[in-house]
């Protein structure tokens, strides 16, 4: 079947400066190689996420590059089309490699995301940690609240099910209303982890707003390293991720799946993360 000359991308959220980001590294890369994206974002909506592949679909692309899928991505594809997951579960690459072998991978360290975060609050001091996770499903959130978990474990702490707090989105208002349930809850903590960089600045006001000082009084530390987390107040601590070579590398693996180069098929990439120390949970920090 003649396909045309355009690569699938599918984010649920292109608002956020890490989707928006990894767009335009696709982007670049696609268009040197005298392709053209067709774009969908499905609002962490599992309806729009299969109606967006059944579109891509009928649109004959030749490959598809989705980012943090929640459902099955070859429901709707034939399966010889070539598919790069963006930060998908083990459970959704299993049943892409099933239902159709032309297909790669690349994730964020998410599990090293986790473990820096712990990390960095216990290091500062703290001992009771709050965690306000990503969307409720969200299989990158889910990875790194278990490291987060794990960390914490092996530090001889515990994380109280009654400090974490898994909002319905990602943004400014949910990591405002999720830190004014957590005052409000019975069991004080000295520590945040916030799984965006939206959550956590949302997280500061609510902070300010209460009478508390970050770092003294709650140590908070957020995720992806997006512009404005360098401008909070205090700025942010986060951990940065690289959606500029995340984005580099899925092009590569579907241009290679393409060309039908030996060894894409299959393969998994990870891409590193890093730690970002700033006020927000260091106590004398430059």
């Amino acid at each position: 079947q003649d396909r045309t000359s355009a690569i699938g991308v599918v984010v649920p959220n292109i608002s956020n400066e890490f989707f928006s980001t990894l767009i335009l590294s696709l982007q670049e890369r696609f268009f040197e190689a005298g392709y053209s994206l067709s774009i969908y974002n499905t609002n962490h909506c599992a309806q729009m996420e299969r109606a967006s592949h059944a579109q891509l679909a009928a649109q004959r692309v030749s490959g598809v590059v989705c980012s943090n899928p929640t459902v099955d991505v070859r429901g709707a594809l034939d399966s010889s089309v070539p598919v790069v997951l963006i930060d998908a579960a083990p459970e959704s690459q299993r049943a892409a490699l099933e239902r159709g072998p032309v297909c790669a991978f690349v994730c964020s360290d998410n599990r090293e995301s986790g473990r820096l975060a712990a990390d960095e609050l216990i290091s500062g001091g703290c001992r009771s940690l709050a965690l306000v996770s990503a969307t409720r499903h969200d299989p990158v959130g889910t990875r790194r609240t278990e490291s987060f978990e794990t960390e914490l474990g092996r530090r001889g702490l515990a994380l109280d099910p009654r400090l974490v707090i898994c909002p319905k989105a990602t943004g400014f208002d949910e990591g405002y209303a999720a830190t004014e349930r957590l005052l409000a809850g019975d069991v004080p903590f000295d520590g945040m982890f916030c799984q965006t960089d939206r959550l956590a600045m949302g997280a500061l006001e609510a902070l300010r707003d209460h009478g508390l000082h970050v770092p003294e009084d709650v140590a908070v530390v957020g995720h992806d390293d997006i512009l404005i987390a360098r401008f909070g107040r205090p700025p942010l601590t986060t951990v940065r991720q690289n959606p500029l070579l995340m984005g580099e590398r899925a092009a590569s693996l579907m241009l290679a799946m393409i060309a039908g180069e030996e060894g894409a098929c299959g393969s998994c990439e990870t891409v590193p993360v890093e730690l970002v120390p700033r006020a927000s949970s260091r106590r004398s920090c430059c």
